[in-house]
């Protein structure tokens, strides 16, 4: 899997500052695969400066397929030199071969596109008090869905308030799926984060959670249903 990664050039997430209370993140893609460790290019960040040290502990994720996963490293050398072809090279980073390889979102159900539909959801956080609940003066955020499937969503929203870490934070989802049936409520946790564009939009990756005034099961049924809708639309378009 990761020879695989560093032939496509697959882009990653690298979180440090693993024991701070904010966890910091930045983007990079593979490069090469050594015997003893993985090339990456330079870790950015538009948003902030990234500052790694060598033999600093990182986290890593990546998409492969429809699975995400993540694995421990550490920061090997900061600046090395990778040979791309026989007539590029580039500055790179060193990180360590991981151990093992951990599953962290498992697709199990089809997720479409609906980013040209302009479906528009509203968010709010859980109260950090009272749970399964938002504190009455709780800021909202108008979001659009950019895919979705029977689990989870991805959103799409401008909000600088909302540029820092909130990974596995739980919040309030409310959307309308346009089927005559109204507004739906439920309860999210973000699976994974990153800024996009240079109006620094935020890019959040949600899954739907049990909750006690929701039944969870009748709403993923809804969504499949409005998914498999979606995508017979498409493929009647493309015909």
């Amino acid at each position: 899997m990761l020879t695989d990664l560093c032939a496509r050039n697959i882009a990653g997430d690298i979180q440090y500052e693993l024991t701070s209370d904010s966890v910091k993140s930045a983007r990079f893609r593979f490069l090469q695969l050594d015997s003893d460790v993985i090339c990456i290019d330079q870790p950015q960040n538009i948003q902030e400066e990234v500052t790694l040290k060598s033999g600093q502990a990182v986290t890593v994720f990546f998409t492969q397929g429809n699975d995400r996963w993540s694995f421990e490293s550490r920061i090997v050398k900061l600046s090395r030199i990778v040979r791309l072809n026989n007539k590029q090279r580039v500055v790179g980073m060193a990180i360590a071969l991981p151990e093992e390889l951990h599953v962290q979102q498992r697709r199990r159900d089809y997720r479409v596109a609906v980013a040209s539909l302009g479906l528009k959801c509203r968010m709010m956080f859980e109260s950090k008090t009272n749970e399964f609940a938002c504190d009455l003066d709780s800021e909202s955020f108008e979001c659009f869905v950019r895919d979705i499937s029977s689990c989870g969503m991805a959103i799409v929203f401008f909000a600088e308030g909302c540029a820092r870490s909130h990974h596995r934070r739980r919040l309030f989802l409310e959307f309308d799926l346009d089927d005559g049936q109204g507004p739906r409520v439920s309860v999210a946790e973000v699976r994974h984060e990153k800024t996009i564009g240079a109006n620094r939009k935020q890019l959040w990756g949600l899954r739907l959670l049990p909750t006690p005034s929701v039944d969870l099961e009748e709403l993923r049924a809804d969504l499949s249903r409005f998914v498999a809708d979606e995508q017979r639309r498409k493929l009647r378009r493309r015909r």
